[in-house]
């Protein structure tokens, strides 16, 4: 069940890049201020002031607690600009000083590579990565009125361009990622990188690949045959991605899940440079099975998360009586953190 979800959230990700159901709405000059009690995205500077987005929710609709995580940091930031309102979203990007940027300009293959000009970005106000949301229109809501759709953003997305001589600013923001999601308590399906005509059989290691913080704590290994007997080898994932990322078409890929939102780190070694693209999605905001509601699904989708949850915390115990890799890392460690 949770390699199903896993596998999910990767197609999601997939999606994101090959389409965009973006819809332009104008920005309010002034927000209505919220009368009823401070919800966990207020208290961090994000008000919510759409009827149909209640204190306490990431909308509405959404059934029971959200699993919200009080982190403040870049991704819990871009978190709190998903499952809200078009009005609401906008009116936060104007508040915070985003800028649209002018269709002839937008066109750029690093954060647009289909060159689409009905796509919409935005500058952040210090202009150090650009901004893309996906709005998407609610039509499966039971609080919409008159037949018209709400509308919420759904997915956004937060391009980065570093010159491709700063590779250890790269390195630096890939474990700032980790940092983040870790801090948010967000499970750790995929980390993995690869690049053009690596021999997943070569030693050193070319690929890293880990399956939850568990498997980043491990490292990778790789069991080849020598003079006929298997031998194994093992290596720190950082040591295979430093010794790697100047290779052509480097590609490092992380992926993280909880109950509520998916989050992806794609990193690509392009002609331009380094692009990063950080990616948070609201899971709910996905089009449902025929017959099914939030209500239905939120709780599936949370207990597939504790499953996940459960499931690292029980390999943990399977590494620490195994013979390789020969130890398991503490987590901080691995993080650079104390």
């Amino acid at each position: 069940m949770t390699r199903n979800l896993i596998v999910s959230f990767a197609v999601l990700i997939s999606f994101v890049f090959t389409a965009s159901a973006q819809t332009s709405k104008p920005v309010p000059k002034k927000p209505a201020a919220s009368v009823t009690g401070q919800s966990n995205a207020e208290k961090m500077g994000y008000a919510r002031t759409n009827k149909y987005w209640g204190p306490g929710t990431f909308y509405l609709y959404a059934p029971g607690k959200p699993n919200n995580k009080m982190a403040n940091n870049a991704e819990s930031a871009i978190r709190d600009l998903t499952g809200i309102s078009d009005v609401d979203f906008y009116a936060e990007l104007a508040k915070e000083g985003f800028t649209e940027i002018p269709k002839k300009e937008s066109v750029k293959t690093w954060f647009n590579d289909t060159k689409d000009k009905e796509r919409k970005y935005y500058y952040s106000s210090d202009k150090s990565y650009v901004l893309e949301p996906s709005i998407k229109d609610m039509y499966r809501s039971p609080a919409t009125e008159n037949g018209k759709y709400a509308f919420a953003s759904h997915t956004v997305i937060r391009w980065v361009l570093i010159p491709r001589e700063d590779s250890l600013k790269v390195m630096e923001a890939i474990w700032q990622y980790l940092r983040d999601l870790n801090e948010m308590k967000v499970l750790l399906s995929t980390y993995a990188s690869n690049f053009k005509k690596a021999d997943p059989k070569a030693y050193p290691i070319q690929r890293a690949g880990s399956a939850g913080w568990t498997g980043l704590r491990a490292g990778t290994f790789v069991l080849k045959m020598v003079d006929g007997k298997p031998k194994g080898y093992w290596e720190r994932n950082e040591d295979i991605v430093r010794r790697t990322i100047g290779m052509a078409e480097f590609h490092l890929v992380i992926l993280g899940v909880e109950a509520d939102f998916g989050y992806s780190l794609n990193v690509k070694l392009q002609k331009e440079g380094y692009v990063l693209s950080y990616i948070v999605m609201a899971n709910n905001f996905g089009d449902l099975e025929p017959g099914n509601t939030w209500a239905k699904q939120y709780p599936i989708d949370l207990k597939n998360y504790l499953a996940g949850v459960k499931m690292d915390k029980d390999n943990v115990n399977t590494y620490k009586t195994a013979p390789l890799p020969p130890k398991l890392e503490d987590l901080n460690k691995v993080l650079h953190m104390k």
